[in-house]
Protein backbone atom coordinates (compact mmCIF):
# COMPACT_ATOMS: atom_id res chain seq x y z
CA UNK A 1 0.00 0.00 0.00
CA UNK A 2 1.32 3.45 -1.18
CA UNK A 3 1.56 6.04 1.51
CA UNK A 4 1.00 3.40 4.22
CA UNK A 5 0.68 4.93 7.95
CA UNK A 6 1.91 2.67 10.77
CA UNK A 7 0.69 2.87 14.73
CA UNK A 8 2.09 0.90 17.74
CA UNK A 9 0.04 0.87 20.63
CA UNK A 10 0.07 -1.19 23.98
CA UNK A 11 -2.85 -1.37 26.06
CA UNK A 12 -2.25 -3.10 29.24
CA UNK A 13 0.28 -5.08 27.65
CA UNK A 14 -0.93 -6.60 24.47
CA UNK A 15 0.32 -5.07 21.71
CA UNK A 16 -1.81 -3.54 18.82
CA UNK A 17 0.03 -2.20 15.19
CA UNK A 18 -2.38 -0.76 12.56
CA UNK A 19 -1.44 -0.25 9.13
CA UNK A 20 -3.44 1.56 6.90
CA UNK A 21 -3.55 4.14 4.04
CA UNK A 22 -6.81 6.07 5.00
CA UNK A 23 -5.42 8.93 7.00
CA UNK A 24 -8.69 9.81 8.55
CA UNK A 25 -9.38 6.43 10.00
CA UNK A 26 -5.36 6.33 11.33
CA UNK A 27 -6.11 9.65 13.12
CA UNK A 28 -9.77 8.67 14.42
CA UNK A 29 -8.19 5.49 15.58
CA UNK A 30 -4.67 7.21 17.21
CA UNK A 31 -7.53 9.60 18.73
CA UNK A 32 -9.18 6.78 20.26
CA UNK A 33 -5.88 4.91 21.40
CA UNK A 34 -4.15 7.75 21.98
CA UNK A 35 -3.47 6.84 25.59
CA UNK A 36 -2.01 3.62 25.01
CA UNK A 37 0.64 5.06 22.32
CA UNK A 38 3.59 4.11 24.01
CA UNK A 39 6.60 2.40 22.68
CA UNK A 40 8.10 0.06 22.70
CA UNK A 41 5.54 -2.30 22.55
CA UNK A 42 7.12 -5.77 24.31
CA UNK A 43 4.53 -8.32 22.48
CA UNK A 44 6.27 -10.34 20.02
CA UNK A 45 2.97 -11.53 18.37
CA UNK A 46 0.77 -7.89 18.38
CA UNK A 47 -2.88 -7.99 17.28
CA UNK A 48 -2.23 -6.59 13.28
CA UNK A 49 -5.35 -4.52 11.49
CA UNK A 50 -4.66 -3.95 7.89
CA UNK A 51 -6.83 -1.48 6.16
CA UNK A 52 -6.70 -0.89 2.22
CA UNK A 53 -8.00 1.72 0.35
CA UNK A 54 -10.85 0.73 -2.45
CA UNK A 55 -11.81 3.13 -5.40
CA UNK A 56 -15.25 1.46 -5.46
CA UNK A 57 -17.90 0.52 -3.80
CA UNK A 58 -17.60 -3.35 -2.87
CA UNK A 59 -20.82 -5.63 -3.85
CA UNK A 60 -22.21 -6.72 -0.44
CA UNK A 61 -21.70 -11.17 0.44
CA UNK A 62 -24.53 -13.03 -0.94
CA UNK A 63 -27.16 -13.32 2.21
CA UNK A 64 -26.04 -16.28 4.66
CA UNK A 65 -24.77 -18.74 0.96
CA UNK A 66 -22.05 -20.68 1.38
CA UNK A 67 -20.44 -19.76 -1.34
CA UNK A 68 -20.19 -16.36 -0.71
CA UNK A 69 -20.23 -14.55 2.99
CA UNK A 70 -20.79 -18.25 4.48
CA UNK A 71 -23.49 -18.32 7.39
CA UNK A 72 -24.83 -15.14 8.48
CA UNK A 73 -24.18 -14.97 12.51
CA UNK A 74 -25.01 -11.64 13.24
CA UNK A 75 -26.94 -8.29 11.17
CA UNK A 76 -27.58 -4.89 12.88
CA UNK A 77 -30.89 -5.25 10.85
CA UNK A 78 -31.78 -7.77 13.07
CA UNK A 79 -34.96 -6.45 15.60
CA UNK A 80 -33.01 -8.14 18.45
CA UNK A 81 -29.76 -6.93 17.65
CA UNK A 82 -28.31 -4.41 20.01
CA UNK A 83 -28.30 -0.85 19.50
CA UNK A 84 -25.27 -0.50 16.77
CA UNK A 85 -27.41 0.05 13.81
CA UNK A 86 -29.96 2.95 15.03
CA UNK A 87 -26.74 4.27 17.58
CA UNK A 88 -24.06 4.44 14.78
CA UNK A 89 -26.23 4.68 11.88
CA UNK A 90 -24.65 2.07 9.50
CA UNK A 91 -26.02 -1.19 8.93
CA UNK A 92 -22.79 -4.52 9.05
CA UNK A 93 -23.28 -8.22 8.65
CA UNK A 94 -20.89 -10.58 10.59
CA UNK A 95 -20.50 -14.00 8.77
CA UNK A 96 -18.55 -17.20 9.22
CA UNK A 97 -15.97 -19.12 7.25
CA UNK A 98 -13.19 -20.78 7.18
CA UNK A 99 -12.28 -20.13 11.33
CA UNK A 100 -12.47 -16.41 10.70
CA UNK A 101 -15.46 -13.80 10.11
CA UNK A 102 -16.17 -11.70 7.40
CA UNK A 103 -17.68 -8.04 8.41
CA UNK A 104 -19.85 -6.95 5.04
CA UNK A 105 -19.85 -3.18 5.57
CA UNK A 106 -22.12 -3.15 2.09
CA UNK A 107 -21.08 -0.06 -0.27
CA UNK A 108 -18.19 0.83 2.66
CA UNK A 109 -16.42 -1.96 2.52
CA UNK A 110 -15.34 -5.41 3.73
CA UNK A 111 -12.74 -6.62 6.48
CA UNK A 112 -11.50 -10.35 7.48
CA UNK A 113 -10.72 -10.80 10.84
CA UNK A 114 -8.69 -14.18 11.74
CA UNK A 115 -9.36 -14.38 15.32
CA UNK A 116 -6.93 -17.15 15.78
CA UNK A 117 -4.48 -15.57 14.29
CA UNK A 118 -5.04 -11.83 15.50
CA UNK A 119 -5.36 -10.48 12.11
CA UNK A 120 -7.88 -8.13 10.28
CA UNK A 121 -7.61 -7.11 6.92
CA UNK A 122 -9.52 -5.58 4.29
CA UNK A 123 -10.64 -2.68 2.03
CA UNK A 124 -12.61 -0.04 2.85
CA UNK A 125 -14.42 2.55 -0.01
CA UNK A 126 -12.59 5.95 0.35
CA UNK A 127 -14.11 8.67 0.76
CA UNK A 128 -15.61 7.26 4.14
CA UNK A 129 -19.07 9.15 3.96
CA UNK A 130 -19.07 8.94 7.90
CA UNK A 131 -18.99 11.29 11.32
CA UNK A 132 -14.78 10.95 12.01
CA UNK A 133 -16.02 9.85 15.25
CA UNK A 134 -17.63 6.76 14.12
CA UNK A 135 -14.78 5.42 12.03
CA UNK A 136 -13.10 3.85 14.93
CA UNK A 137 -16.44 2.78 16.20
CA UNK A 138 -17.48 1.11 13.22
CA UNK A 139 -14.51 -0.43 11.79
CA UNK A 140 -11.94 -1.08 14.55
CA UNK A 141 -13.63 -1.70 17.63
CA UNK A 142 -15.74 -4.53 17.20
CA UNK A 143 -12.92 -6.93 15.71
CA UNK A 144 -10.55 -5.15 18.27
CA UNK A 145 -12.72 -6.18 21.14
CA UNK A 146 -12.99 -9.77 20.07
CA UNK A 147 -9.58 -10.15 19.88
CA UNK A 148 -8.27 -9.44 22.98
CA UNK A 149 -10.88 -11.40 24.54
CA UNK A 150 -8.85 -13.90 23.34
CA UNK A 151 -6.22 -12.55 25.41
CA UNK A 152 -8.16 -12.33 28.64
CA UNK A 153 -9.46 -8.61 28.38
CA UNK A 154 -12.89 -8.47 28.39
CA UNK A 155 -14.79 -5.55 27.85
CA UNK A 156 -18.00 -4.40 29.21
CA UNK A 157 -20.28 -1.77 28.48
CA UNK A 158 -20.19 0.48 31.76
CA UNK A 159 -18.67 3.10 33.43
CA UNK A 160 -16.13 2.27 35.47
CA UNK A 161 -14.68 4.31 38.73
CA UNK A 162 -12.19 3.65 41.55
CA UNK A 163 -11.80 4.82 44.92
CA UNK A 164 -9.03 4.00 47.59
CA UNK A 165 -8.42 0.55 45.26
CA UNK A 166 -12.06 0.02 45.20
CA UNK A 167 -14.23 -0.40 41.83
CA UNK A 168 -17.45 0.71 41.12
CA UNK A 169 -18.96 -0.37 37.89
CA UNK A 170 -21.97 0.96 36.31
CA UNK A 171 -23.41 -0.65 33.75
CA UNK A 172 -26.36 0.92 31.68
CA UNK A 173 -27.24 1.84 28.27
CA UNK A 174 -27.94 5.07 26.51
CA UNK A 175 -30.13 7.81 28.72
CA UNK A 176 -30.25 5.42 32.10
CA UNK A 177 -28.03 7.33 34.18
CA UNK A 178 -24.65 5.97 33.68
CA UNK A 179 -22.47 8.65 32.59
CA UNK A 180 -24.20 11.44 34.92
CA UNK A 181 -23.83 9.19 37.71
CA UNK A 182 -19.65 8.73 36.52
CA UNK A 183 -19.25 12.95 36.45
CA UNK A 184 -20.77 12.48 39.90
CA UNK A 185 -19.08 10.64 41.39
CA UNK A 186 -15.72 11.82 39.81
CA UNK A 187 -16.58 14.91 41.13
CA UNK A 188 -16.78 14.18 44.39
CA UNK A 189 -13.35 12.35 44.19
CA UNK A 190 -14.22 9.02 42.45
CA UNK A 191 -11.45 8.16 39.66
CA UNK A 192 -12.56 7.21 36.14
CA UNK A 193 -10.73 4.12 34.23
CA UNK A 194 -13.66 4.54 31.26
CA UNK A 195 -16.79 6.12 30.97
CA UNK A 196 -18.75 3.54 28.49
CA UNK A 197 -15.83 0.73 27.97
CA UNK A 198 -13.44 -0.77 30.90
CA UNK A 199 -12.04 -4.09 31.03
CA UNK A 200 -12.16 -6.82 33.32
CA UNK A 201 -9.72 -9.36 33.74
CA UNK A 202 -9.04 -12.61 36.11
CA UNK A 203 -5.86 -13.08 37.48
CA UNK A 204 -4.48 -15.61 40.24
CA UNK A 205 -5.39 -12.88 42.88
CA UNK A 206 -9.10 -12.20 41.50
CA UNK A 207 -10.51 -9.88 39.27
CA UNK A 208 -9.34 -6.38 38.34
CA UNK A 209 -10.87 -3.43 36.07
CA UNK A 210 -8.55 -1.93 33.82
CA UNK A 211 -8.50 1.62 32.25
CA UNK A 212 -9.93 2.40 28.28
CA UNK A 213 -9.25 5.81 28.70
CA UNK A 214 -11.52 8.13 26.23
CA UNK A 215 -13.81 11.35 25.67
CA UNK A 216 -16.87 11.30 28.42
CA UNK A 217 -19.84 11.73 26.19
CA UNK A 218 -22.82 13.77 27.35
CA UNK A 219 -25.90 15.25 27.04
CA UNK A 220 -26.81 18.70 27.60
CA UNK A 221 -29.25 17.31 30.44
CA UNK A 222 -26.23 16.12 32.01
CA UNK A 223 -24.12 19.49 31.40
CA UNK A 224 -27.20 21.22 33.36
CA UNK A 225 -26.21 19.84 36.24
CA UNK A 226 -22.78 20.31 36.76
CA UNK A 227 -21.87 24.29 37.03
CA UNK A 228 -18.23 23.39 35.46
CA UNK A 229 -19.62 21.97 32.70
CA UNK A 230 -21.95 24.65 31.68
CA UNK A 231 -19.16 27.17 32.39
CA UNK A 232 -16.05 25.79 30.65
CA UNK A 233 -17.78 25.53 27.68
CA UNK A 234 -14.51 25.56 25.85
CA UNK A 235 -13.44 22.35 27.11
CA UNK A 236 -17.04 20.76 26.08
CA UNK A 237 -16.16 19.09 22.10
CA UNK A 238 -19.06 18.26 19.49
CA UNK A 239 -19.41 14.58 18.87
CA UNK A 240 -21.69 12.38 17.26
CA UNK A 241 -24.88 12.55 19.03
CA UNK A 242 -23.61 14.05 22.69
CA UNK A 243 -20.91 16.35 23.54
CA UNK A 244 -17.64 15.02 25.30
CA UNK A 245 -14.80 16.48 27.43
CA UNK A 246 -11.78 14.90 28.53
CA UNK A 247 -11.94 13.99 32.50
CA UNK A 248 -8.30 14.99 33.34
CA UNK A 249 -9.39 18.53 32.12
CA UNK A 250 -12.14 19.34 34.21
CA UNK A 251 -10.93 17.28 37.07
CA UNK A 252 -7.58 17.10 37.36
CA UNK A 253 -5.64 13.77 38.58
CA UNK A 254 -9.57 12.21 38.10
CA UNK A 255 -8.53 8.53 36.20
CA UNK A 256 -7.08 5.52 37.54
CA UNK A 257 -5.67 2.56 35.47
CA UNK A 258 -6.67 -0.28 37.74
CA UNK A 259 -8.91 -1.28 40.37
CA UNK A 260 -10.56 -4.00 42.02
CA UNK A 261 -14.25 -4.27 41.24
CA UNK A 262 -16.47 -4.22 44.78
CA UNK A 263 -19.72 -2.53 43.47
CA UNK A 264 -21.87 -2.48 40.63
CA UNK A 265 -24.84 -0.26 40.06
CA UNK A 266 -27.20 -0.93 37.69
CA UNK A 267 -28.23 2.74 37.33
CA UNK A 268 -32.42 3.14 36.80
CA UNK A 269 -33.81 6.90 36.12
CA UNK A 270 -36.15 8.30 39.17
CA UNK A 271 -38.52 11.22 39.25
CA UNK A 272 -37.68 10.95 43.10
CA UNK A 273 -35.97 13.73 44.91
CA UNK A 274 -33.61 11.61 47.08
CA UNK A 275 -31.44 8.76 45.19
CA UNK A 276 -31.18 5.33 47.07
CA UNK A 277 -30.02 1.72 45.66
CA UNK A 278 -31.88 -1.69 46.43
CA UNK A 279 -29.97 -4.63 46.99
CA UNK A 280 -30.00 -6.89 43.87
CA UNK A 281 -29.84 -10.98 44.20
CA UNK A 282 -27.07 -12.35 42.37
CA UNK A 283 -29.27 -14.10 39.76
CA UNK A 284 -30.96 -10.93 39.52
CA UNK A 285 -27.48 -9.38 38.92
CA UNK A 286 -25.83 -11.26 36.76
CA UNK A 287 -29.03 -11.34 33.98
CA UNK A 288 -28.82 -7.62 34.40
CA UNK A 289 -25.21 -7.92 33.41
CA UNK A 290 -25.43 -10.09 30.62
CA UNK A 291 -26.60 -7.53 27.83
CA UNK A 292 -23.79 -5.52 28.53
CA UNK A 293 -21.24 -8.14 28.01
CA UNK A 294 -19.42 -8.79 24.54
CA UNK A 295 -20.89 -9.86 21.25
CA UNK A 296 -18.81 -13.04 20.78
CA UNK A 297 -18.81 -15.69 18.10
CA UNK A 298 -16.06 -17.56 19.73
CA UNK A 299 -17.63 -20.24 22.11
CA UNK A 300 -14.14 -20.81 24.39
CA UNK A 301 -14.08 -17.26 24.55
CA UNK A 302 -17.80 -17.00 25.55
CA UNK A 303 -17.54 -19.97 28.14
CA UNK A 304 -14.74 -17.87 29.63
CA UNK A 305 -16.15 -14.43 29.30
CA UNK A 306 -19.79 -16.13 31.10
CA UNK A 307 -17.38 -17.13 33.83
CA UNK A 308 -15.70 -14.18 34.27
CA UNK A 309 -19.16 -12.35 34.38
CA UNK A 310 -20.10 -14.98 37.14
CA UNK A 311 -16.87 -14.11 39.59
CA UNK A 312 -17.68 -10.74 39.25
CA UNK A 313 -21.21 -10.74 40.33
CA UNK A 314 -20.45 -13.45 43.23
CA UNK A 315 -17.46 -11.11 44.73
CA UNK A 316 -18.98 -7.95 44.58
CA UNK A 317 -22.35 -6.21 46.15
CA UNK A 318 -24.77 -5.02 43.50
CA UNK A 319 -27.84 -2.82 43.43
CA UNK A 320 -30.43 -1.07 41.65
CA UNK A 321 -29.18 2.66 41.97
CA UNK A 322 -32.88 4.53 41.71
CA UNK A 323 -30.83 7.82 40.53
CA UNK A 324 -32.99 11.19 41.87
CA UNK A 325 -32.64 14.48 41.38
CA UNK A 326 -29.63 15.12 44.19
CA UNK A 327 -27.44 14.08 41.71
CA UNK A 328 -24.66 16.19 43.48
CA UNK A 329 -25.14 14.19 46.45
CA UNK A 330 -24.41 10.37 44.85
CA UNK A 331 -20.90 9.86 46.52
CA UNK A 332 -22.45 10.13 50.29
CA UNK A 333 -24.95 7.53 49.07
CA UNK A 334 -22.09 5.03 47.53
CA UNK A 335 -18.89 5.64 49.65
CA UNK A 336 -20.55 3.26 52.59
CA UNK A 337 -21.14 0.36 49.88
CA UNK A 338 -17.04 0.22 49.43
CA UNK A 339 -17.11 -0.22 53.11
Amino acid sequence: MSGLLTQHFNIHGIGVRVDTDIPLLATAIGELLHRFAYPPVTDSQPLRFIYGRSGKALDPLSNGSSDGGGPLLFSTSWENAFDLAGRLGVNWDVYGRDGCLLLDYHRRGRLRLDVSAGVLEGSLTEPLDLHPALLPSIFFFFPLAQLLARRGLHIIHAAALERNGCGVLIPGLSGSGKSTSCVALMRGGYRCLSDDKPFLRGTENGLELLAFPEMIDVTDQTIAFFPELRERTAAIAVGYRKKRFCAEMLYPGSTVDAATPRVILFPQISKESTSRVEPLSKIRALQALLPHSLLCFDREVSVRHFELLSRLVETTACYRLHFGRDVMDLPRLIDPLLG
